[in-house]
């Protein structure tokens, strides 16, 4: 939880200042590391896979750097919300540079890859990191995108808290509206609010939720016209 309990390193490391990328890195590298030896299971033309991680030091300290390279371009860097555990981020940046590799190299000939067991292939992985909706590509590989999966994870967590937020009746209200699909009389009708009542409470919510999700970085431009075990010794980059 570095960078979210310190905001002026968040700050620094979005800036890009070099102190506070080396900060960051040395914190963090060891759990990619560990995550990039250990390896996760995937979907591949519909047979379970699992990456059993890197086994060779080189390959290791190389998808390190590279995970990291990754992780620190300024459009990595202002992408990540500061809300969030910036392992997860991380780590599904690391999920996605191997697929990349794996698919790369032809997953089917990998010697880095093994069939996944019965009961591993249901399990979530150790880190933590919920596993990504599989996506086709060229190869046939099924690519299991991370880093959507984290944003997509981030989004649901915002849109909870948002409807914490809300008052018994404005919560019934948005999820019949928003949720269920229901025409703005119908959601109107199960709070027990006249259509021209609904209409202005709908208007209300939609500006509420806007602003909402704005302040966590997101739809920032919507409406306003009308994210081993090994020592690592050097930072990618510097």
């Amino acid at each position: 939880m570095l960078l979210v309990e310190r905001r002026e390193l968040l700050e620094r490391f979005r800036a890009g200042q070099r102190a506070a990328l080396e900060e960051v890195y040395r914190h963090y590298a060891p759990d990619v590391a560990n995550f990039l030896s250990h390896g996760f299971g995937f979907q591949s033309r519909g047979r379970a896979l699992r990456f059993a991680g890197f086994r060779q030091a080189f390959d290791l300290d190389n998808a390190l750097q590279e995970t990291f390279l990754r992780a620190f371009k300024e459009s990595a860097r202002l992408g990540y919300d500061g809300l969030s555990p910036y392992k997860n981020y991380l780590l599904a940046i690391a999920r996605n540079y191997v697929l990349d590799e794996l698919r790369r190299r032809e997953v089917a000939m990998s010697p880095l890859v093994e069939a996944e067991t019965v009961g591993d292939a249901a399990a979530p992985d150790g880190d933590g990191v919920v596993r990504a909706q599989a996506t086709d590509s060229p190869s046939g590989l099924l690519v299991l995108s991370a880093e959507q999966d984290f944003l997509t994870a981030e989004l649901a967590r915002l849109y909870g808290r948002f409807m914490e937020s809300l008052d018994g009746r404005d919560r019934m209200f948005f999820q019949a509206r928003f949720e269920e699909q229901q025409t703005q009389v119908d959601a109107g009708r199960r709070v027990e609010l006249s259509h021209m009542q609904a209409r202005t409470l709908e208007k209300k919510l939609r500006e509420r939720f806007l602003k909402f999700m704005q302040k966590h970085g997101y739809l920032d431009g919507y409406g306003r016209d009308a994210t081993t075990p090994a020592t690592p010794t050097t930072v990618p980059g510097m």
